[in-house]
């Protein structure tokens, strides 16, 4: 994108968000928007040419004038673009360095969210519903566990708050039960949401609750630790989630390796009348990439 000379906006805001802060967009870049809403027109960033529009039916004027033009240009459609997406269309198929394992404060391993979530993604049905908490963690399952349409994917963030996640998953799974549903959730939430384990034992929801958990609420650990604030009132004591889950009546297994995951394996071949609890000891020396980007905006 960086290389581009005309960058065309459909329908989107080009925010910081999604534009990194700017600098997907190259300098000397002519920028386009187009949008049914006039006030969304430059409103984040300037453009050089707004355009009031539908944004299928602007685009289907577009291809109709460029053919009368004679445009023959392939642009970035190359044999070389086509192998790379085919190669690396997804994130699972990036290569990745793993976090160092073993770091825990007990000196057990901890794994890595990436290597947690590609297994878990593997080991699933095609026929899910992920609904995701917020937190540094969140990413992770948003960019690795796949979804098989719009309705797959349940994220509840309203005023940047945690801990609604399990609460939104028991509804996302009472509402399509012919799906499992899954809760990613941070230790922090899941913490917050406990209670809600009763609920969905109670109601027999094949639920499987994954809690990426750090010990820590890690996106203000990795937001102010760097500027010296204390973290006494963000990092947490070890818990042992798994045994909350159980107190609760649900299945549950503490996930340190991937080789971990052989409980969830026997849980998914069951009759999965009961929720699971995964508590995955989560590497923590570093923040998501994601949540890295975004602090470049506080």
């Amino acid at each position: 994108m960086r290389r581009a000379d005309l960058v065309v906006g459909w329908g989107c805001s080009l925010t910081m968000w999604t534009t990194r802060h700017g600098a997907l967009i190259g300098a000397d870049a002519k920028v386009v928007q187009v949008d049914v809403d006039a006030r969304a027109l430059g409103a984040h960033r300037p453009v050089d040419l707004g355009l009031i529009g539908d944004a299928a039916e602007t685009a289907r004027a577009v291809l109709a004038e460029l053919a009368q033009r004679g445009h023959t240009a392939t642009g970035y459609r190359t044999p070389e673009v086509a192998e790379r997406l085919a190669r690396e269309g997804r994130w699972q198929d990036v290569p990745y360095e793993e976090h160092p394992a073993a770091e825990d404060d007990a000196g057990g391993p901890r794994i890595d969210p990436r290597t947690l979530t590609i297994a878990l993604d593997r080991m699933l049905p095609r026929e899910r519903t992920v609904a995701v908490d917020s937190g540094n963690f969140m990413g992770y399952p948003a960019m690795f566990l796949d979804v098989p349409d719009g309705d797959g994917l349940v994220f509840t963030q309203a005023f940047q708050s945690v801990g609604l996640g399990l609460a939104t998953a028991i509804g996302a799974a009472v509402a399509r039960p012919d799906r499992l549903t899954v809760a990613a959730l941070g230790d922090g939430g899941a913490l917050m949401a406990a209670p809600e384990l009763e609920t969905a034992v109670r109601l027999g929801l094949g639920l499987l609750v994954v809690v990426y958990d750090d010990e820590a609420y890690g996106a203000e650990v990795h937001h102010f630790g760097p500027g010296g604030h204390p973290l006494d009132t963000v990092t947490f004591p070890p818990a042992d989630l798994a045994a909350i889950g159980r107190g609760f009546g649900c299945a549950a297994a503490t996930v340190r390796r991937a080789d971990d995951l052989a409980a969830v394996a026997d849980w998914l071949a069951g009759p999965r009348d009961r929720p699971m609890v995964v508590d995955a000891k989560v590497t923590r020396n570093r923040p998501a990439w994601w949540l890295a980007e975004a602090f470049r905006g506080h």
